[in-house]
This record gives structure tokens, sequence and C-alpha cells, in this order.
């Protein structure tokens, strides 16, 4: 009874839960047909969803449909629930293949960004599994942001910030954003070149312009930007301001001078000798000076051979007349021809200006051969060669010159004891310049061409008393000194041009020897003094100077070839040991304006 109790039980409840599920499978039907899962939409683009192409309400899904889209657009989906048959509010979002999910809450958003540009699909669909929900659904379409632009260039600086006019020069243009540039300008023209060094740096090679600041303009792929008078143009340095320039060029016309005087004197020298009527066959001579290259031996040197009688009989040479002078020896007719050597070794400082002080050291030598052409006239010719050497500054800045020479001279006795002696002589030369400059660090350097036509003309008178023989002399010296021009180089932009000049110098001289004889038992001692005095009435130049690049813009320098004033005081000392050989030594003091130095010389004479 219990089992039939209990079935009849089961059979009610299932009469009871009948009409309920038959309910539920008729709303489910009704559901299905009330859905939208209408067939895809046409393809659309970001402005078409937010005009609101796929706002539906109480769908359960959207089929792929194409749409045109961009990369970074966002589609965002807001969704809610009116009927839920995933029983966790399960839906999901697809744009070109990515995808979003959202459960949990009835209603929310979702979110896909675009990967791509292009057309792609665009889909939604809730997760029930087979049942159909109800969902309302608004996308939108945010589309991609504008790309920003890169930022373009920027110019701030430039360093150094100044240059000269000649360009040339290497300079950093400063700023930002600079990579990839195509142009840089300094005030309007393309500067000569440029090499990116990053994005902050230029580096740039100017171009010529006129003086003044000036803009710099970079041009690259972003645009271009402009400095506003961020570099200055200068104008280039006087070259006549810098003292290493004036003091070259002055020694430049100061050595051909000296070296053209040297051989005046050495010829001089052998004037002296010719005044006696016995000369040896041969005469070597030679002296060793120190002295400023601007105070080369001026005046007659002093007689070192004019009192030495080689008569055969040295006795008889020095017998006395009733008023104690020398007896002379008759002229000799004697034609054979003599030759003769002397040579001068210099060197010394000149200090005239403070920032280039020079020392130099010279040589100057001289070979002749002259014989008597009449009872009173003895005439004869020489070369000679001469090196000078001039450092200049403490830079390294200096100065080869080497001069060669010919000379014609003639020595006249017009009256007793007077004689009338000329010179006359041309020289050519070369002297290589390295001159150091400052701004260019480095040397500018070139050869200039020298000639010097010269010539002197002097006239002496002897008067002996006893064993002293005084001779009052006066001497006039003409040199007309001209240099080519040259054009530096080595010194990039500072190159200079130095235009042809020329120097006429006209000095005389006032002298006086004084010679004493004393015979000792190694021979006749014979001393001497001499006091000159030198005037320069010329020799002033004017040397026109240019940068090479603007040999328009002229410079002007002055100077004179030698110093206006010069005194001599001189001592010396000689030997003669035999007719054939003597040695001397003399010491000169010499006085110019602002300068003062001291000579020594010394000389071997042989003859044979």
């Amino acid at each position: 009874m219990a089992f039939v109790g209990l079935d009849r039980c089961a059979r009610l409840v299932r009469f009871k839960q009948a009409p309920i599920a038959l309910l539920r499978t008729l709303v489910l039907f009704a559901l299905l047909q009330a859905t939208g899962i209408g067939p895809a939409l046409a393809a659309t683009t970001c402005a078409g969803i937010n005009a609101g192409a796929f706002n539906v309400g109480g769908a359960d899904f959207q089929a792929d449909t194409p749409v045109t889209l961009t990369a970074g657009d966002v589609i965002k989906l807001n969704y809610t629930f009116v009927v839920d048959t995933t029983f966790f509010h399960g839906i999901e979002l697809g744009v070109g293949g990515h995808y979003a999910d959202g459960s949990g809450v009835v209603s929310g958003t979702l979110q896909v960004t675009v990967a791509v540009t292009g057309t792609q699909t665009f889909s939604w669909r809730s997760l029930s599994e087979g049942l159909p929900s109800r969902i309302d659904v608004a996308v939108t379409c945010a589309a991609a942001p504008s790309p920003i632009p890169a930022p373009g260039p920027v110019v701030t600086s430039t360093n150094p910030a100044s240059g000269p006019i000649a360009g040339q020069q290497t300079t950093i243009v400063i700023g930002q954003h600079l990579s990839g540039a195509t142009s840089v300008k300094f005030g309007g023209v393309n500067v000569l070149g440029f090499t990116v060094l990053s994005a902050t740096q230029i580096s740039v090679v100017t171009p010529p312009h006129a003086a003044g600041a000036v803009d710099v303009t970079v041009t690259t792929p972003l645009g271009s930007a402009t400095g506003t008078a961020i570099y200055r143009y200068a104008a280039m340095p006087d070259p006549t301001a810098d003292p290493t320039v004036k003091a070259m060029v002055d020694f430049q016309v100061h050595t051909v001078q000296v070296m053209g005087q040297q051989q005046i004197d050495n010829v001089q020298d052998r004037l002296i000798e010719l005044h006696n009527d016995d000369v040896p066959l041969v005469s070597n001579r030679a002296s060793f000076a120190q002295m400023p290259a601007s105070q080369r031996q001026y005046g007659l040197p002093a007689d070192l051979a004019d009192n030495t009688i080689s008569a055969p009989d040295m006795a008889q040479a020095r017998k006395k007349t009733k008023d104690r002078q020398a007896v002379p020896l008759p002229p000799g007719s004697d034609p054979s021809l003599r030759y003769w050597t002397a040579g001068a070794l210099l060197f010394g400082r000149d200090t005239t200006y403070a920032d280039a002080r020079y020392n130099v050291s010279s040589t100057g030598m001289t070979a002749g051969v002259d014989t008597r052409l009449a009872r009173n006239l003895k005439a004869g010719v020489a070369v000679g060669f001469g090196i000078d050497r001039a450092t200049i500054g403490s830079d390294g800045s200096h100065i080869n010159a080497n001069v060669w020479s010919t000379q014609a001279y003639a020595s006249y006795r017009v009256a007793p004891h007077w004689s009338v002696d000329a010179v006359l002589g041309y020289a050519v030369g070369s002297l290589g310049n390295y001159r150091y400059d400052a701004s260019a660090q480095s040397f500018g350097s070139g050869h200039r061409g020298a000639n010097d036509l010269f010539g002197s003309l002097s006239v002496s008178r002897e008067i002996k008393l006893d064993r002293w023989k005084i001779a009052p002399y006066a001497r006039l010296d003409l040199q007309w000194i001209r240099l080519d021009g040259y054009v530096e180089t080595g010194a990039g932009i500072y190159n200079l041009a130095f235009n042809q000049t020329s120097a006429v110098d006209l000095a005389g001289v006032l002298g006086t020897r004084f010679n004493h004889v004393t015979d000792t038992s190694a021979g006749t001692l014979r001393s001497s003094l001499e006091l000159a005095y030198r005037r320069s009435f010329s020799g002033a130049y004017t040397q026109a100077v240019a940068y090479s690049f603007d040999p328009t813009t002229i410079y002007g320098m002055f100077g004179s070839a030698e110093k206006r004033g010069h005194a001599l005081i001189g001592l010396g000392l000689e030997l003669q040991v035999n007719r054939s050989v003597s040695l001397g030594i003399q010491l000169d003091e010499l006085i110019a304006q602002n300068a003062r130095s001291e000579r020594g010389r010394a000389h071997l004479k042989i003859g044979f």
C-alpha cells in the first residue's frame, strides 16, 4: 500500500510542472522571434559607426561586418542585458581579429583598439549556449588621434661666435633637432661645407662675408630655423700692427743694405792697403765681429796694412828724414796682378721692436784681384758672397738670406798723402722668410728676391809725425735697394702679399784713424784708435701689404734701411811679425740712437 501511494505522488508532481515547462518553451520561442539576428550590415567607417550603424536594442549578436578603420581608432561597445540566458552576463566584441570579453555585470563597456589601417571585420555576440539573450548595444568609434608632427629645427648659438671676413673658419652651430640638415647659411650665403655631428650640433666652414652680425639658417626635412645675429664677421687684423710683420720687413730691407755695406767695407780695407806702394802678391784678411744687425761696420775700417813697409831692406824703410818722418818708398812700376781675400763674421741683437727682437748672424766674404794701371792709379775687381740669418721674437719667425755680388774699385793718389778711393758694385740675393702667425697658428712663408746697386767714394789724408800716422777721412756711401714682391703660403686666410719696395740709402762718414808704431823683439807693434761718425741722409722705404685673399685692401708700413746716426770708437793692436805675416785684433764700441753694442774683430794677414 505504501509503494502505491508514492507513485501517485510522483505523477501528481509531474502533472503540475508540465504547464510550467510549456510556458517556458513558449516564452523562448517568442524571444527567438523578437531577437534581432538579421544579416550583416554593409561596410562602414568610423564616422558611420558614430552615426549609429551598429546601435541595436534587444539583440543577441552582430554578425561579421566589414568596416574601414584606421590604426589607432578605438571601438567601444556599451551594452545592457535585458534578458540574460548566459547566467553570467557574458558578451564578446571582435574587431579585425582582436577581441574583448565582458562578464559579471548587467551593463558595461568593451573596447578594442584597431591595430591596422584598412578594411576589417566587426562583430559582437552574447556568450549563451544556444539560447538567445536580449542585449541593448550602442557602439562608438574614437578616431585615431592625428600624429604629432616631429618638431622642426631650432638654432640657438654658434661657437666660436665670431670670425674673419675671409671665412674658412670652422664653427659649431648649436641648436635642437638638427639631424638630417640639408643646408646651412650664414648671412644668406651657403657655408663652404658642413657635417652634422648630432641632433644638437653641426660643424660648418664659414663662407666669406662683409663685416657685421649675420643670421644663421639651418634647413632640415622638417623645416628651417634661423638664429638671429648669432655670428659676427670681424674685419681682418691690421698686419702693420703686428710687430713681427714690421720687424720682418724692416730686416729684409736692412739685411740687403748691411750685406752690401759689408762688401763696401771689405773693398775699402783693400783700398787702404793699396795706398802703400809695396803690396804683397797675396793678402788674406778675415775678421770676426759681434754687433747689432742695424750697425754693421760703418766708416772706414782701421788701417791694418797701410803702414806696412815691405821693401827688401826693412831697416832702410825705417830711415828718418830730418823732420823725423818716414821716408816714402818710390812708386813702383810693377804691373803684376795682386790677389786678396777678406771676410767678416758678425753676430748681434737688435731691440728696436720690444715684442720682436731679433738675433742676427752674418758672414760676408770677398775675393779680388788688382793691379797698377798708372803711376798713381791702382784698380781691381772682386766678387763677394754673404749669408745672413735672423731669428725674430720667440715664436720661431726667421729669415735666411744669401747675396752674391761683384764690384770694381780704384785708388788714385791725387797728391802726396792724399788718396781718392771709389767702389761700384751690384748684388743679387734671395731672402727666405718664415713668419709665425698666431691667428693661423702656423707659418706663412715665401722667398723674396733682392737687388742692390751700391757705391762708395772716399777721400783720405795721411799725416805722419815721427812714429804716429794720423789719417782723417770722409766717405760717401750710396745704395739703391730693391725687394721683389712675394706672397706667403701656409697660413691660410692669414697669408700676406707684399708688393715690391725699394729704398735709396745715402750716408756720409767722417772719421780719423790714429796709428802708432813700436819696435819689439817679436816684431813691429802697431796700435790704433779710430773715431768715426756715420749719418744716413735717406734710406726710407714704404711697404704695401695685403691679405692674399683680398688684394684690394692695402696696408702701408714705413721704415728705413739703417739707423739715422752711428758713432764708432775703435781700439786695435797689430803685430807685424815679418814682411809677410801679421796678427791683429780690434775692439769697437758702436753707439746709435736707442742702441749700443760692442764689436770684436781679429785678423790674420799672410803675404806671399
